[in-house]
């Protein structure tokens, strides 16, 4: 089943969750694979989720990176020491390139399950 991107403004939150739980049930249902020949699309997929969470990642970072005062906040509360929007920015790249590991690794996985003959 595929769906189109749509990009609603103000609702990344409610996807953002939606996100979470989605990943939350897979985490918990994938402690076994009742039908051994589903783990290759389940990696397919899974490499296709964290390609888009790196895209995430990466696309906060810039924004964070752009952010600018007073047009997108008011300073920082007393924890702040002036950086907060470039060290969010650089953790999200650190983020971005942890994720673009993780996807590399999961389409090498991918690759290898696909020679597997497994049971229906």
């Amino acid at each position: 089943m595929s769906h189109m991107a749509i990009n609603k403004d103000y609702r990344q939150i409610e996807v953002a969750s939606e996100v979470e739980q989605s990943a939350r049930t897979l985490a918990h249902s994938t402690r076994d694979v009742p039908t051994p020949s589903d783990s290759y699309a389940l990696l397919g997929e899974l490499g296709a989720t964290v390609d888009h969470l790196e895209q995430v990642c990466r696309q906060l970072s810039q924004w964070h990176a752009a952010a600018r005062e007073p047009e997108h906040f008011e300073g920082e509360d007393a924890r702040g020491d002036g950086t907060g929007t470039a060290t969010a920015a650089a953790q999200l790249d650190s983020a971005s390139a942890a994720l673009a590991t993780a996807s590399a690794a999961l389409m090498r996985a991918h690759a290898a399950n696909g020679v597997v003959r497994w049971s229906a």
